[in-house]
């Protein structure tokens, strides 16, 4: 693997000596002072550093969507990537690698609008139907749900009539395009919709706030056309999103959250909120509830359960 690296540095390092820095006017990023951007293999770009940061930090193109970043020469070792006032910085080794030009392979998130079909086809198709007056709940969601079971599983273990279907990564679009195997021919009696963070982190592109919530009422909307009890859950704080370090979310979540409670109470659906209660200060994930500043960790699933709970019991006596 490391010949293949190396032979791609010197590549690009005579590529960028030989021909000059003009190349770089077919990447839709505007040209960097320290060098010139090149697309990659699918998915990746290529920064090429030839005016290596005296301090290490090297400010990028702000429309460029990173999931994470590595040195070319150090393929083994992920590289920070976070915004400084405001500019999208990777923080690079303080001293350049033993090269006229380094390159940084930095990985995008992917575009493509798909929604994982075939997660859940084999769980969904051994799923038993519900026997008469089974109360069974769904839980449709993105990795805050998909990690349930994994970091808490011991809830749904004694709750053997809640079923799991969260996706790790997944938007509102991806969940709604899924709600009818995933959710609707499960036959359950309600539906915990927990949805949007990952779209204000831009997993699949841009979207508007107005959007991210239409999609979630689409799915409120399709769970009461076929009597299925809704529970419209508030997207968790965070102050940020480690694999798309160009997004603000904060403020973006509040708005979101004020759009899901008024849908519910004008509905008469309800709305769980678990924002309240997890927030803290600087309006992200309190540090003693998460793994990190989006995901909760044992402790913060020990203050969802109750809430998600309740809520289910209130909607059953609807």
């Amino acid at each position: 693997m490391m010949n293949v690296y190396k032979k791609l540095i010197i590549f690009t390092i005579a590529f960028v000596l030989n021909i000059g820095i003009g190349f770089s006017q077919t990447i839709p990023y505007e040209k960097p002072e320290w060098g010139a951007y090149t697309e990659g293999e699918e998915g990746f770009l290529l920064a090429h550093v030839v005016n290596w940061p005296e301090d290490g930090k090297l400010v990028i193109d702000r429309a460029i969507k990173p999931r994470e970043a590595r040195l070319l020469s150090e393929p083994d070792k992920k590289i920070k990537i976070k915004l400084i006032d405001g500019k999208l910085t990777v923080l690079l080794p303080e001293n350049a690698p033993d090269a006229q030009v380094s390159v940084v392979r930095i990985q995008l998130i992917p575009t493509e609008d798909w929604a994982n079909l075939k997660r859940y086809r084999k769980a969904n198709a051994e799923l038993r139907a519900p026997i008469k007056n089974e109360k069974r709940v769904v839980f449709i969601g993105n990795s805050i749900t998909d990690n349930w079971t994994r970091d808490h599983g011991s809830f749904f273990e004694a709750n053997p009539t809640y079923v799991n279907r969260g996706i790790s990564g997944q938007t509102s679009a991806q969940m709604l395009l899924r709600f009818k195997p995933d959710v609707i021919e499960l036959q359950p009696k309600v539906v915990v919709i927990s949805a949007g963070t990952n779209d204000i982190a831009g997993n699949r592109g841009y979207i508007s706030i107005d959007r991210i919530a239409a999609n979630i009422f689409s799915m409120a909307e399709l769970a009461k056309a076929n009597k299925i009890k809704v529970i419209l859950a508030s997207v968790l704080p965070a102050s940020s999103y480690s694999w798309s370090p160009s997004i603000e979310p904060a403020d973006k979540i509040i708005e979101l959250n004020k759009l899901i409670k008024a849908y519910a109470k004008k509905n008469k659906v309800i709305y769980l909120d678990y924002y309240t209660p997890m927030v803290n200060e600087e309006k992200g994930l309190k540090k003693e509830l998460g793994r990190d500043t989006v995901h909760p960790n044992g402790d913060g699933y020990d203050i969802m359960e109750p809430l998600v709970k309740a809520a289910i019991k209130k909607a059953l006596k609807k």
